[in-house]
């Protein structure tokens, strides 16, 4: 979504700025939530 959002407004380079925060949302947020999500699950 932030790729398509960014590109439209910027460009090539929007598109790269998207990706950029599409994985860092994925590594620093989304895999920790979904972590404590299992651990507490299995706990």
């Amino acid at each position: 979504v932030t790729q398509w959002y960014f590109a439209e407004h910027y460009g090539i380079v929007g598109i790269l700025y998207g990706l950029i925060l599409s994985f860092s949302l994925t590594v620093f947020w989304g895999l920790p939530v979904y972590y404590m999500y299992k651990s507490k699950r299995l706990a």
